[in-house]
């Protein structure tokens, strides 16, 4: 029975020593993976910067040693405070030209044996190179200097641009990083040679660390292993004197290898102090060992739920909204069809109702959006009092909510609920010393009397909703069939929408798309508008959803994208070719159009190519019908259409469908972005969904941009292209051309990615 106990506990302590092991590589892996391919972005950034930086120098016509040059360095530090000096020193290692030296001044590099093997790879790779650590003879700062070769147009080697990047400066890239304790982050080289640590020891020899060729066991399983893409090895660490556990991940564009170290005691401390009393127990008595055993394996059950949690946040985001942390139309939709399933078995009803703020938008627009949010807030608090913990409330955007009412037995219960709303309503806000009203007009559907499933019964109460606005506001109103006839005002508007196609009453305006790194315009949005002869323009709000229900969204999308590709061939023809047009689809032209026919003939009349026109989707489009809309997506992908999503966030966001309908840009919505600069639950929003789409290969476009200090903040997350105000209205074509007159084509195409280059004036047409 000994042998037996002791067996038992040395295989237990064996086993929870490798789990624990295992988990912590796991911790380490995902560290190393997020870090490696934000360095990746990282590095590209600057060296995109540098890309730049050199074709301004050989655009400018002018001598290198130069005061036009010379206003260039100095321009390109201002841009980038990143970094320490900007140089440019010939292959054999004279200084020719620096932002922080006085023309005609010169000091030697050539006796640097970092810089003549970075001579040597230029030669070979047109690429940026990191090199070794240095000491900078400028500065004696120790820095990592980004080395680009500058070419004549026989492709020789003629001058090298050096940005010194102090170590420090790199390192505070990392600051925010949750390393384990007594851990580091490290960049190394393929030739061994340390770029950069992370914590920096307080009694680090730099000369130690950065001058000499690390070894130990990281180096020898890189080497051994022809420096794999990622992995994890345990051994000794040079430069720690000590045996740690390392995770790794190889830089995709760069021969460098990122990788965090932790201590092998400090993993035996932390599994010694969760095993160390099962193991005591467990040679005490085998009962008693085993209660120990089922009491670690629960916190072990409790640090799997610490990560699943993280999981968990990403998921509620999915289905949540992020404002008030509501349901969203995705999750209500499957509430709804819940209530319904239980209101069949139990023979009762099931209710929906839509609710929309009265004159929410005069309080936005007079207070701020910021006010707004938070009456959002304590509008959700008031109607969650007014329901049962059975009943489903969901906010589907902007000021409108949706009930979902169970267990139904007469509509009076309906009636009690709505009037108890009104009821809590009915007393002021106090937000921020501002007393604000605000009430409610309320749509009401009864399954099954009004419709027997989710959309039907969320149509029907929206028209009901409308009805309540109609009568006055701050009231509610059950639908009823005379509500679908609504008559005069739908019909009036479907009598335009077919006089607008007949006598060709409808026009394009365009909203610019802007390149964040160059300051380019990129493209445009066409946005419908319809010119009636008596109502003037017409705006979209007022006739999409009557196109969308009655059909006309078909001819009227077909007239769009013709429309549409016509303008952009007009702009191509002008010289304009970088210019890309994006154009919004609804629904109802994945299911009843020809939308592949229609987009192919368009760029065939116009002589487009496919690359050139970006169809926008709705996340709405990609939950329904999803095999029938991925079927049309892959065949207009084939020939090269781009696609993006609109409003990326607001609704049903899952990486899977991401990944199925391979998309190409993501839109994120200007709810999130409008006050970015003061609430950190958007601004972790936007970096999640910029991080993730770099992650995937996909580019982001902010819209809802009204200031420069927003289109700073974006930059500075590596968010790609932005649209809003702040640089344009959308406009009709021939303001755009005048728009585009007043931003000519940069010297740089905009595909060279994030450099430091200044925003165009804001247009205000």
């Amino acid at each position: 029975m000994a042998l037996l106990l002791f067996s038992a506990g040395a295989l237990f302590a064996w086993r929870s020593w490798q789990t624990e092991k295992e988990h912590e590589w796991l911790y380490l892996s995902s560290i190393v993976e997020i870090t490696g391919n934000s360095l990746d972005g990282y590095f590209e950034y600057h060296g995109r910067s540098l890309r730049k930086l050199g074709n301004d120098i050989t655009a400018s016509n002018q001598p290198v040693i130069s005061r036009t040059t010379h206003d260039l360095l100095k321009q390109f530090k201002e841009a980038n405070p990143d970094f320490l000096h900007i140089t440019v020193i010939r292959p054999d290692g004279q200084l020719v030209l620096s932002d922080s030296v006085e023309l005609g001044k010169s000091l030697p590099f050539s006796d640097s044996d970092s810089f003549r093997l970075a001579v040597k790879d230029i030669e070979k790779t047109p690429g940026l190179n990191i090199g070794r650590p240095i000491k900078s003879l400028l500065s004696a700062v120790w820095s990592i200097p980004l080395r680009l070769g500058i070419r004549d147009k026989n492709n020789q080697l003629k001058y090298i641009l050096v940005a010194t990047l102090p170590v420090s400066n790199q390192q505070t890239f990392w600051q925010n990083v949750p390393l384990p304790d007594a851990s580091a982050l490290g960049l190394l080289r393929d030739d061994d040679f340390l770029v950069s640590r992370y914590p920096v020891p307080k009694t680090m020899d730099y000369e130690e660390a950065y001058g000499k060729p690390r070894n130990g066991r990281l180096v020898e399983h890189l080497k051994a292993n022809d420096y794999p893409a990622r992995g994890v090895t345990e051994g000794f660490n040079s430069i720690a004197k000590a045996n740690y556990l390392f995770a790794f991940h190889r830089l995709s564009h760069y021969p460098l290898t990122v990788f965090v170290s932790v201590p092998l005691a400090n993993v035996q401390l932390k599994w010694w102090h969760q095993a160390q009393f099962s193991l005591l127990l467990f040679f005490l008595l085998l009962t008693g060992g085993s209660l120990v055993y089922r009491w670690s394996s629960r916190r072990q059950i409790a640090w799997e739920i610490e990560r699943e949690q993280n999981e968990a946040q990403i998921q509620f985001l999915a289905h949540h909204d992020a404002l008030t942390e509501l349901p969203n139309r995705m999750l209500a939709k499957d509430r709804m069809q819940q209530a319904i399933a239980f209101a069949d078995r139990q023979g009762n009803k099931a209710a929906l109702l839509f609710l929309d703020l009265d004159n929410f938008k005069s309080i936005n627009d007079s207070l701020g959006h910021s006010i707004g949010d938070l009456l959002l807030q304590q509008v959700t608090q008031r109607l969650q009092t007014c329901l049962r913990n059975t009943d489903t409330l969901s906010r589907q955007g902007g000021d409108e909510f949706l009930i979902i009412l169970t267990d139904v037995g007469e509509p009076e219960a309906v009636t009690r609920v709505a009037e108890s709303i009104q009821e809590k309503l009915a007393s002021a806000f106090n937000i921020e010393n501002h007393e604000l009203s605000s009430t409610l007009s309320i749509g009401i559907t009864i399954y099954p009397d009004d419709g027997k499933d989710f959309d039907t019964l969320l149509r029907k109460a929206d028209t009901a909703m409308y009805n309540a606005k109609n009568s006055g506001r701050n009231t509610y109103r059950f639908y009823t069939e005379q509500m679908n006839v609504d008559a005069d005002e739908r019909l009036l508007v479907r009598r335009w929408l077919s006089q607008g196609l007949e006598k060709e009453q409808f026009v394009l305006h365009y909203q610019p798309q802007i390149d964040l790194a160059t300051g380019a315009v990129i493209g445009a949005e066409a946005l419908i508008r319809l010119q009636h002869p008596v109502a003037g323009l017409v705006m979209p709000g007022r006739f999409i959803t009557v196109a969308e229900d009655s059909g006309l969204i078909i001819p009227i999308g077909t007239w769009v994208i013709r429309q549409a590709c016509k303008q952009l061939a007009e702009w191509h023809g002008a010289g304009r070719t970088e210019l890309v047009m994006a154009v919004n689809l609804s629904a109802a032209q994945f299911k009843r159009g020809d939308l592949e026919r229609c987009v192919c003939q368009a760029l065939k009349e116009f002589n487009l190519r496919p690359s050139s026109l970006e169809l926008e989707l709705t996340e709405s489009i990609l939950i329904d019908d999803v095999e029938g809309v991925l079927a049309t997506v892959k065949q207009l992908k084939g020939i090269g259409v781009r696609f993006s999503i609109d409003d990326f966030g607001t609704g049903y966001s899952s990486l899977a469908y991401l990944k199925r309908f391979n998309v190409d840009k993501l839109k994120i919505d200007q709810s999130f972005v409008r006050d970015i600069l003061n609430d950190p639950e958007d601004a972790a929003i936007v970096h999640a969904i910029v991080q993730m789409a770099r992650s995937l290969n996909i580019k982001t476009i902010a819209e809802g941009v009204e200031d420069e200090a927003t289109c700073a903040f974006l930059r500075t997350q590596y968010c790609d292209e932005a649209q809003g105000y702040f640089f344009s209205r959308p406009i009709p074509a021939e303001a755009f051309n005048n728009f585009l007159a007043s931003h000519p084509v940069p010297t740089a195409p905009s595909q060279q990615g994030n450099g430091a280059i200044p925003f165009p004036a804001p247009h205000r047409g």
